[in-house]
């Protein structure tokens, strides 16, 4: 009997440690909604290069960066796409929590920043309207609806003047950007890669509607852990054609985070730290083109530096600062 009970002790002891390393090579990395670039561009490449080392990743459906950071904060050997801006925002607000993750890498891609009006052309007149303009924004868990609170929080002079009666929420970036260009003094706030392909570009252009510049020394001097949350970009809205030029537009933008929990965090046992301190040393020295698409229209786009000449961020800063001193 006693020799029976230490076998099932034993077989219970292998068994614990073989589900152990199992999950330790088995990670979730968390992306968005199945329609969306993190999951459907950004995902697969990084799923190839991880497969090849050993792990068995799956590309997992969420609801966003917020919804990723949950997820990850329950999954220590897990990995998150987030918006880093997204991520500022709450880790100024869980600060015990944000410090038991760690950034990977944030120089696969960008997200462009979008402020859009049918009838506002500039940021200082967005300063001067803003007890007055009216904000659309897509749904309270989108990662736009989170730029917009961390804009607030870091330009308080500005954006905290906006009351809530003044900000919607549409059901989606699309809707937010129709109800701006019907409306005057209305402006929509939306967030996505450069893909000139991209219907909303494409609507924005067509009705004549107006991209905002949208730079200020605060906004670009915002950092978490050292990283940069935005820096200002000039990227293409529309392809050049054979008589006309490609419509670039000057604007922030936030870098798309990999997020992941520091190793101390993983339970003690089995192989499961090894792993995920490999994990991580991995991603960060894969090089940057085999985690990007290989085909399809995104491909130039993601591969191209988009940055801002040094003029135009000084012109774009100095006019927003102007308005800002200004505003009572």
């Amino acid at each position: 009997m006693q020799t029976l009970i230490r076998i099932s002790a034993i077989a219970a002891t292998v068994a614990a440690s073989i589900a152990l390393a199992g999950t330790a090579s088995a990670q979730n990395i968390y992306t968005g909604g199945k329609a969306g670039a993190y999951f459907g561009t950004l995902c697969p490449g990084l799923l190839e290069g991880l497969r090849t080392e050993g792990f068995t990743p799956t590309c997992t459906e969420s609801a966003g960066s917020l919804d990723n950071i949950q997820r990850l904060l329950a999954d220590p050997t897990g990995v998150a796409m987030v918006q880093t801006d997204a991520f500022a925002y709450w880790a100024a607000a869980n600060p015990e929590e944000a410090k038991k993750i760690v950034a990977i890498r944030s120089d696969l891609a960008s997200e462009g920043v979008y402020f859009v009006s049918k009838n506002v052309q500039e940021f200082p007149e967005v300063v001067r309207l803003i007890t007055r303009v009216k904000i659309v924004l897509p749904p309270k868990t989108s990662g736009a609806a989170q730029t917009w609170e961390n804009l607030k929080q870091i330009l308080p002079r500005v954006f905290t003047k906006v009351d809530p009666s003044q900000v919607t929420y549409a059901e989606n970036a699309a809707k937010a950007v129709e109800i701006a260009l019907a409306n005057d003094n209305t402006i929509a706030l939306f967030v996505q890669l450069p893909d000139p392909s991209n219907e909303i570009f494409k609507t924005i252009v067509e009705k004549k509607g107006y991209f905002i510049p949208l730079a200020a020394r605060a906004i670009l001097a915002q950092k978490v852990g050292g990283q940069p949350v935005y820096t200002l970009e000039t990227r293409p809205v529309t392809k050049a054609g054979v008589i006309a030029n490609a419509v670039e537009v000057t604007t922030v933008a936030t870098p798309i985070m990999l997020i992941t929990q520091a190793t101390e965090n993983v339970p003690d046992g089995g192989n499961a730290r090894v792993n995920h301190d490999d994990l991580i040393k991995i991603i960060k020295g894969m090089p940057k083109d085999k985690l990007l698409p290989k085909s399809g229209a995104t491909v130039s786009l993601f591969n191209r530096a988009f940055t801002a000449s040094a003029d135009m961020a000084t012109k774009l800063t100095e006019k927003a600062e102007q308005a800002i001193v200004s505003l009572k």
